[in-house]
């Protein structure tokens, strides 16, 4: 805003300068034609000298409104890379005992990104290792906040968030993450290959483990429809790729590092083709199979592999079962599962 208001006044101040110095000049030289100690020759040479006079001031002033705007610019860059780090590392780090089974439990869990209004309100949870579960709960009811924190995205007010036992506050983020993989709503790509995208640049994973994971995920049902297949480039964001292969190249990469725990956030299908969701929910389930996995879901129709079903409600847990036995309760689930029933028969 200090560079637009600058370049406000300062553009057409230079200009009215330049129109007031034109004007003067034609009225000077007019006054010395009629007096006969001037020519028109004269007054179009003083008229240009004038243009030419005022031209460079003009140029500066684009370049000092430049100048104000890459000033604003680095300081919004140098004010993100001098942000301290909220989530540290310990001092001494603990490992996890090996090998890593994929147990989790949430201890009394308090959290809030403003502390003063908690978001999450003392939530109690265990999941067994291999277990696949779905969080379910209207909008603001805490499912991304619960699954954010089990990744160390931010660090719980109070409680605790053990993996095998271990306080994952204890563990070194690398750690961590190299056992726990989220793919989000949205998924990344970045610029390069399909091959790059999928093995993050990783000079460890092998070929033969890439094109396992994306044939798991049925991601190779559209990498192989390319000329140049794993080596076809890919724009900037997945410009050039679908919505849903976009998401099912994210599974791929979630996949191909085999984690023990698998986090997918706020599942994206319903803004793909019918085709499109088909593979990605046979690739849910083959993704499900056999690890700890922790499902964000909105529509209920994407939670039918998943061992159990935990419904959330302004930050608690408010139930905590099977679909079959969540729907006898005749409660919160009940309800939300026939709204969207009605909601999808009235499509």
């Amino acid at each position: 805003m200090r560079a637009l208001l600058i370049f406000a006044i300062f553009i057409p101040s230079v200009n009215l300068m330049a129109a007031i110095g034109t004007a003067a000049v034609l009225y000077g030289s007019g006054q010395g034609i009629l007096a006969g100690w001037a020519s028109l020759g004269m007054l179009a040479a003083f008229v240009q000298y004038t243009e030419r006079a005022f031209q460079p001031i003009r140029n500066l002033a684009e370049r000092y409104t430049v100048l104000q705007s890459a000033m604003a610019a680095s300081e919004r860059i140098f004010g993100v890379l001098d942000t301290p780090e909220e989530i540290r590392d310990p001092e001494h780090p603990v490992a996890l005992p090996r090998p890593v089974r994929g147990e989790i439990e949430f201890r009394d869990v308090v959290f809030g990104y403003d502390p003063a209004e908690p978001v999450l309100k003392g939530i109690n949870l265990h999941i067994p290792a291999g277990q696949a579960v779905a969080i379910v709960g209207a909008t603001g009811a805490g499912k991304s906040s619960l699954v954010a924190l089990l990744a160390r995205f931010y660090d719980v007010q109070q409680g605790g968030i053990f993996l095998d036992g271990v306080d994952i506050r204890h563990l070194a983020q690398h750690e961590l993450r190299r056992h726990v993989a989220a793919v989000p709503q949205d998924p990344v790509c970045f610029s390069g290959t399909i091959a790059s995208n999928i093995r993050l640049h990783s000079q460890e994973m092998s070929v033969e483990r890439m094109r396992w994971a994306a044939e798991l995920v049925n991601a190779a049902v559209f990498i192989e429809q390319f000329p140049d297949g794993y080596d076809h480039e890919v724009r900037e964001r997945g410009s050039n790729l679908s919505v849903g292969q976009r998401q099912l190249l994210a599974f791929a990469r979630a996949l191909a590092f085999n984690p023990e725990v698998l986090l997918i956030l706020d599942e994206a299908t319903s803004s793909v083709d019918t085709a499109t969701e088909a593979l990605i929910q046979d690739a849910l389930a083959r993704m499900l199979r056999g690890r700890t996995s922790i499902v964000i879901a909105h529509r209920l129709s994407t939670i039918q592999h998943v061992d159990r079903i935990v419904v959330l409600h302004q930050g608690q847990i408010v139930e905590d079962g099977s679909h079959a036995e969540l729907l006898a309760q005749r409660g919160f689930y009940h309800r939300l599962y026939h709204l969207q029933f009605a909601e999808e028969v009235g499509r």
